[in-house]
């Protein structure tokens, strides 16, 4: 049997951090797992380093989050490496999905990175999601995007404004390039600088010979 290669990127740092938490009898969910590695990267950036997990975050409905964690679940939900549980308390009707590692997935992670999720995990591990989810919106990244009052914004971890979204410009200027295509040649273009070229190329000569003697 072909060994599976090891989890780098996002995959590793969700990979890793899940079996820290196993390591330590944490149960995890969607939102507990979202916040933990917010906080890490966040805790990353403030000491210098870039965030480890390599995810985007963004300001959605309860919080920092990022889309590529629901792709990185599936594919490694795909893989086996982890469950995922659906329970639904009868009393409020809130729905919660825990995740499960299955197995111990080989990992590509920075070393220092996992140090700090191990911080992250002894100081917040045991919090529950709402506690975490109200504790992220008091992070500067998060207060920045708030005192903007745009959500979907992406955040600066260092502390600054949110981040200009690029994306709808460059989709607008996509478009306009699909309607304007650019010419392969402007009609008699080619040939006016031909003759241009031949009309200097004794100029050119002239200049060449007089530096040379020079």
């Amino acid at each position: 049997m072909t060994a599976s290669a090891p989890l780098r990127g996002p995959a590793a740092a969700v990979a890793y951090l899940l079996a820290a938490a196993r390591a330590n009898g944490m149960r995890m969910n969607r939102t507990k797992l979202t916040k933990l590695l917010y906080l890490a990267d966040l805790r990353a950036v403030e000491r210098g380093l870039p965030p480890g997990s390599g995810l985007e975050w963004r300001w959605r409905h309860y919080g920092p989050h990022s889309l590529r964690l629901k792709e990185v679940e599936r594919d490694l939900r795909e893989a086996g490496h982890v469950q995922v549980e659906e329970s639904v308390d009868p009393y409020n009707g809130y729905c919660e999905y825990a995740i499960h590692l299955m197995d111990a997935p080989q990992t590509v992670i920075d070393a220092e990175f996992t140090e700090i999720i191990n911080a992250v995990l002894a100081d917040f591990g045991e919090w529950s999601a709402g506690q975490l989810r109200d504790l992220t919106y008091q992070t500067p990244p998060m207060q920045e995007a708030v005192r903007g009052g745009r959500r979907e914004v992406r955040l600066d971890l260092a502390g600054g404004p949110p981040f200009p979204d690029l994306g709808p410009g460059l989709t607008r200027l996509r478009r306009w390039a699909a309607d304007n295509p650019v010419p392969d040649d402007e009609p008699g273009g080619v040939e006016d600088l031909v003759e241009e070229s031949d009309h200097l190329s004794g100029h050119r000569a002239d200049a060449t010979r007089w530096l040379l003697e020079e």
